[in-house]
């Protein structure tokens, strides 16, 4: 990994974890629906990216985020787990050619196969954080209504995040 690339990862990494810590931790919509945006960056890491570099930043990230939060090792397990299948889930979505690095957006994948890329990972996401946090299990209807309604409220916020970035994803 290149200096300038590592530093704009190191950057993300920092304004996620303010905007998670600082603002987005604070919102508790109806007492269970809570956006968990910081996974934006494990969602958009490139195709030529080495698994274990993947797994290492989504772990740091949630253990970061774990450590403002309160939540010992519930995002850094749930981080973790959503990155060791993020490479696999992109080719669902996408054939990659052996030649491009793909950084997973609308631009590269397309509107709806990145909708669906999106959403799956959320819903990934936030399946296994909220069934780590609600243990032991006993209130499914709400565990479910927690599952649903923060992935759909984390969802919207990086649909319209992406709309406005409007970057492109092909690095060559």
């Amino acid at each position: 990994m290149d200096k300038r690339s590592f530093m704009f990862r190191l950057l993300s990494l920092i304004g996620l974890v303010l905007l998670q810590v600082l603002i987005l931790n604070r919102i508790c919509l109806f007492g269970y629906v809570t956006p968990l945006f910081y996974i934006w960056m494990i969602i958009r890491f490139d195709s030529a990216m080495k698994r274990s570099s993947i797994l290492l930043w989504a772990f740091f990230l949630g253990l970061i985020i774990d450590m403002f939060s309160g939540t010992p090792g519930l995002n850094a397990a749930s981080a973790t787990l959503l990155a060791m299948f993020q490479p696999g889930i992109v080719k669902l979505f996408v054939p990659l050619d052996r030649h491009d690095v793909l950084v997973p957006c609308s631009a590269t994948m397309g509107g709806r196969h990145f909708a669906g890329y999106l959403l799956l990972m959320t819903v990934l996401h936030h399946t296994v954080y909220f069934i780590l946090r609600s243990i032991p299990l006993g209130d499914w209807p709400m565990l479910v209504l927690k599952v649903v309604f923060s992935a759909l409220l984390t969802f919207v916020f990086m649909l319209v995040t992406e709309h406005v970035s409007g970057g492109s994803g092909i690095k060559r």
